[in-house]
C-alpha cells in the first residue's frame, strides 16, 4: 500500500510543479521544471514498478 501512496504523491508533485511554474514563475524556468518533471516521472515509475511486483507475488501465493 506505501508504494500506491508514493506514486499519488509523485503525481502530485508534478502538479504542484507545473502549477507553480506556469502562475508563480510565469514559465521562466521551463527547462528546469521539466527536467524535475522526468525525475519525477521516473520516481513515479518505479513505485509503480514496486506496486506491481507486490501485487502479483499476493496474487500467486492465493
Amino acid at each position: 500500500m506505501k508504494y500506491i501512496v508514493g506514486m499519488y504523491v509523485v503525481m502530485s508533485l508534478m502538479v504542484c510543479v507545473n502549477l507553480i511554474n506556469g502562475y508563480l514563475l510565469n514559465g521562466e524556468y521551463w527547462a528546469i521544471t521539466g527536467w524535475i518533471l522526468i525525475a519525477l516521472f521516473f520516481f513515479g515509475t518505479l513505485f509503480f514498478i514496486n506496486a506491481r511486483s507486490i501485487f502479483s507475488k499476493k496474487k500467486i501465493e492465493r
